[in-house]
């Protein structure tokens, strides 16, 4: 935005005319928005509302301090541009599906001894989660996405 002046050829007053570039800042993709004082514009980045957390669960977590740990850069990136809550979330729903649906095949893979063992069925249950972890570990959490 570049103002320019004109003389106004019927009364020789000068206007101003503002040339408006069609793309938009960064800031007007997020839709920051602006204030004039003396002048110029500056954009307003302090929050005015507060926003409830994002609940991204055991895995996005896990996924966030892996993130932070091995790859700073990226996870900065995620962070500023206001993407890293929704990664996480995604991340999270990824892996407890993959955890749904791993359990749910070991346990018909592997069939109960004893029919009426409560101590056997949450044994089985027990060793189908700790597979199904070890996978969502080396598959989704410790990756970089």
């Amino acid at each position: 935005m570049e103002p320019k002046s004109n003389q106004d050829k019927n009364n020789g007053e000068e206007g101003q005319v503002i040339i408006m570039n069609e793309e938009k800042t960064l800031f007007d993709s997020m839709g920051v928005l602006y204030e004039e004082r003396e002048g110029l514009f500056y954009p307003v980045i302090a929050e005015t509302e507060i926003q409830e957390p994002i609940h991204v669960g055991k895995y996005g977590h896990l996924w966030m301090n892996f993130m932070k740990e091995n790859h700073p850069d990226r996870y900065r990136h995620l962070f500023r541009f206001g993407k890293l809550m929704a990664k996480a979330t995604e991340v999270d729903e990824e892996a407890y599906q993959m955890l749904d649906s791993m359990t749910e095949q070991y346990l018909k893979s592997h069939p109960l001894k004893y029919s009426s063992s409560t101590m056997e069925m949450w044994r089985l249950q027990e060793e189908a989660k700790q597979i199904a972890e070890e996978v969502i570990f080396q598959d989704i959490v410790n990756q970089f996405h």
